[in-house]
């Protein structure tokens, strides 16, 4: 699979050739990885699509099963076949345009109504505010800075930790707030900007210091899950 822009993957007049020991490698524009569709474009319209299916089914059954079980039994059974969807490597694929994140915000929305026996009209911010849920947009961002974190604090791959640079690092002049702050890479292009790289390091920065400086996973955590 080659990756790029649409743009920029029109301008080949013939696909590459790729071989391993000779043997030429068939074209793919998509392929799964650990259970993230990933295309040519990175536009995570698969991936997305994947996802909505899995999770109104899910929520499907929710619906079929909410006569007959406790209502703590219904909450169980989201947690279990249906939020983990939501969740899952969301760092990587946060970056999907406006109409996708939607789409699985509507999703939520209908399974807070499904799980609070309420019309298809009523108000979704009412339920999620009732159930004590994040909108996913939230969720992603608090997943998100908890993957910065244990990239900064080896918590995670080194290959992660690699990708970050402390702005002290890099500028001789102590400004003000500055402390744990990261270098902020200049996009000159899309793929940059939407990158963890990126879009970590702005997050990151956005953070009080006080989260920032936290000497623990689990009170960075509580921070962040005020924050969010």
């Amino acid at each position: 699979m080659l990756i790029g822009s649409r743009q920029r993957i029109a301008t080949f007049q013939s696909d590459p050739c790729f071989k391993i020991d000779g043997i030429p490698i068939d074209k793919v524009s998509h392929t799964k990885s650990l259970g993230v569709h990933l295309d040519e474009n990175l536009s995570w319209n698969i991936q997305i699509k994947e996802l909505t299916k899995k999770i109104a089914s899910g929520i499907g059954a929710l619906k079929l099963v909410r006569s007959f079980v406790p209502v703590a039994t219904l909450y169980l059974i989201f947690n279990s076949l249906v939020q983990p969807y939501f969740n899952y490597c969301c760092t990587v694929w946060d970056n999907c345009n406006k109409t996708l994140a939607d789409k699985l915000q509507k999703l939520q929305n209908r399974a807070a109504r499904v799980l609070t026996f309420s019309s298809y009209d009523t108000n979704a911010d009412i339920l999620l505010d009732r159930l004590g849920w994040k909108k996913l947009s939230s969720q992603r961002q608090f997943q998100k800075a908890v993957m910065v974190y244990k990239s900064l604090n080896g918590l995670a791959p080194q290959y992660m930790g690699s990708m970050f640079v402390n702005r002290d690092s890099v500028n001789p002049y102590s400004l003000r707030n500055t402390n744990s702050k990261l270098a902020v890479p200049k996009p000159r292009t899309n793929y940059l900007k939407n990158s963890f790289s990126y879009s970590g390091a702005m997050l990151w920065n956005s953070l009080p210091i006080g989260l920032r400086l936290a000497n623990n996973l689990s009170n960075f955590k509580a921070g962040c899950s005020k924050l969010f």
